[in-house]
C-alpha cells in the first residue's frame, strides 16, 4: 500500500479553525516523522497501516467527541539529520505532541530535538539504547528488543547450541547493542561461546567475505541481526552450504524477506513482541480488524503502529486541550498505568515500554509460536 505523503511544508499541527463543544478543535493534523524511504523503508508501509487503522477507528467511534484526526507524515529518508532537522520544524511550530518511527539509528538524533523543544515524542520501535533518556518528554510505545532477546538466548542454550556466529548492523543503533553488549554477556550466562562476530553495514550490498568467516568458524547457531534484504542473502548462504545448525533472527528479519525465501525459511527462529499467532484477547481483535480491513495477516512493525496511535489516541481523548503540558500529563498518565494493545498487555519502565514477548518459528509462510520448555 502506498503511503499517503504530505511533506514537511505541510502546516504542522493544523487543525481547522472551528472548533467542539470542548474546546478542541474540529479537525487536528497529527505530525509523523516517519522514515517513508531510506534504509528503513521496508517497515514503514505496515507501520503505516496498523496506524491508520487505529485513527480510522478513533474516528468512526467518535473517541475524540467532535475532533476528526488525520495524519501529516514527514519522511526522515531514514537519515539522521534530516530526522533532526523535520523535528526542529515541528517543535519550531504550533504542534503539541509529535510521533516518530522506525529507526533506532535515527531516533537519537531526534529525540533530544524534542526534548529540546518541549514538545512531548510518542517513538515507535526506535529500540537504540538511551533514546527514552533524553529527556521526560520522549514515550516509547515498542518495547525495546533487549528486554525480551533473553527468549533467544534460552533457545539456544535449551537446545544444546554451544557455538554461535552472529552477523550484525553496527549502523543500526538497537543490532549493534545487541551484538556488542547483550549477547556477549547472555552467552556467558546461558553457556555458549561467540565464535564469530561480523559487522556490517545496513547498506552493504554483498556478505559473502563476511559468510566465508562465519561458516569457517563452525557455529552450531548462526544469528542475524541485519535488515531486510541482508536476511535473505544470509540464509541462502547457509543452505547452499548445507548449514545444519540453528538460524536466529530479531524481529527486523520482516516477512517480506522470509516470504521471498520460500521453503529455504522454514525453521528460522527468533524473539518478537508480537506475531498474528498471538494467544491475547487484545491482539487476536487487532489481528481481526486488521485482516478485515487488509486482507492479510499483521506483521509486528502493524502492530507498533497500532498501539502508538492507540497511545496518541487515548492521549488526545484525555487532554483538556491540546497543549504540550497537558499532552505530557495525559501521556504521562497513560505510562503509569498499562495499555492494553495489539503486543498484548503493554507495560512501562517508565516511559519505556515492556512486553512478555515470545519466540516464533517460520514455517510455511507464516510464524508458529515455539512452546516454552515444561
Amino acid at each position: 500500500m502506498a503511503l499517503a505523503l504530505l511533506t514537511a511544508t505541510a502546516a504542522f499541527g493544523s487543525s481547522s479553525t472551528s472548533g467542539t463543544a470542548t474546546g478542541k478543535p474540529a479537525e487536528f493534523a497529527i505530525d509523523f516523522v516517519l522514515d517513508v524511504t531510506g534504509v528503513s523503508q521496508t517497515f514503514s508501509p505496515a507501520v503505516r497501516q496498523g496506524w491508520d487503522l487505529r485513527i480510522e477507528q478513533a474516528n468512526a467511534a467518535k473517541e475524540l467527541g467532535g475532533t476528526t484526526l488525520t495524519t501529516t507524515v514527514h519522511d526522515t529518508r531514514s537519515e539522521p539529520r534530516t530526522g533532526a532537522g523535520l523535528m526542529a520544524e515541528v517543535g519550531a511550530s504550533a504542534a503539541p505532541m509529535a510521533v516518530f518511527g522506525t529507526s533506532s539509528a535515527v531516533a537519537p538524533a531526534v529525540a533530544p530535538v524534542a526534548q529540546q523543544a518541549g514538545l512531548p515524542l510518542v517513538t515507535i520501535f526506535s529500540g537504540s539504547p538511551g533514546v527514552v533518556d533524553a529527556g521526560d518528554h520522549i514515550f516509547r510505545v515498542t518495547a525495546p528488543q533487549s528486554t525480551y532477546h533473553h527468549l533467544q538466548s534460552q533457545y539456544f542454550k535449551q537446545n544444546g547450541v554451544k557455538r554461535v556466529a552472529i552477523v550484525y548492523n553496527n549502523d543500526i543503533g538497537t543490532l549493534k547493542d545487541l551484538a556488542e553488549n547483550y549477547y556477549p554477556k547472555a552467552a556467558a550466562r546461558d553457556g555458549y561461546e561467540i565464535v564469530q562476530s561480523s559487522a556490517v553495514s545496513a547498506k552493504a550490498p554483498d556478505l559473502s567475505s563476511e559468510m566465508t568467516g562465519v561458516l569457517a568458524s563452525k557455529p552450531d547457531a548462526v544469528l542475524m541481526l541485519v535488515l531486510g534484504q541482508q536476511n535473505t542473502s544470509i540464509v541462502t548462504q547457509l543452505r547452499r552450504a548445507n548449514f545444519p545448525g540453528v538460524i536466529a533472527a530479531q524481529p527486523g528479519v520482516g516477512n517480506q524477506a522470509l516470504l521471498a525465501l520460500g521453503p529455504a525459511a522454514d525453521g528460522i527462529v527468533y524473539p518478537i513482541d508480537f506475531s498474528p499467532a498471538t494467544t491475547s484477547a487484545s491482539g487476536a481483535t487487532f489481528v481481526r480488524d486488521y485482516q478485515a480491513k487488509y486482507g492479510t495477516a499483521p506483521d509486528t512493525f502493524a502492530a507498533s503502529g497500532y498501539d502508538g496511535a492507540s497511545m496518541t489516541v487515548k492521549a488526545l481523548a484525555a487532554a483538556p486541550e491540546f497543549t504540550r503540558e497537558a499532552l505530557l500529563k495525559s501521556i504521562s498518565d497513560i505510562t503509569a498505568k498499562d495499555l492494553d494493545g495489539a503486543s498484548g498487555t503493554v507495560h512501562f519502565d517508565g516511559r519505556d515500554a515492556r512486553v512478555d514477548g515470545m519466540m516464533v518459528r517460520w514455517e510455511k509462510g507464516r510464524e508458529t509460536l515455539v512452546a516454552p520448555p515444561a
